[in-house]
């Protein structure tokens, strides 16, 4: 079983090599290759820069609710403190 595996993969691998090293077609395949790594490279890249952004945004968004939500806690706290210390 594991000879006949080999003999599919070395097979497999031989007509690859062939197809990419082809003298009259493989410069052009090779190229496309090539060049669909690189869109891809480019893509990926962009995508994970807006994946940062959104993220960093994202949270930036919570740290100006949590601080909101304190300031109004103290602002809260300050004037109910100032009524009670107001003599009646």
């Amino acid at each position: 079983m594991k000879i006949r595996l080999g003999i599919i993969a070395s097979v497999g691998v031989g007509a690859g090599l062939a197809y990419l090293f082809d003298p009259d077609q493989g410069r052009r395949r090779r190229a496309q290759i090539r060049d669909k790594a690189v869109s891809a490279t480019h893509s990926m890249n962009e995508t994970l820069e807006g994946k940062t952004r959104h993220w960093s945004n994202l949270a930036r968004g919570y740290v100006a609710e949590a601080r909101s939500l304190f300031a109004r806690g103290r602002r809260a706290a300050q004037e109910t403190s100032a009524r009670v210390a107001k003599p009646a």
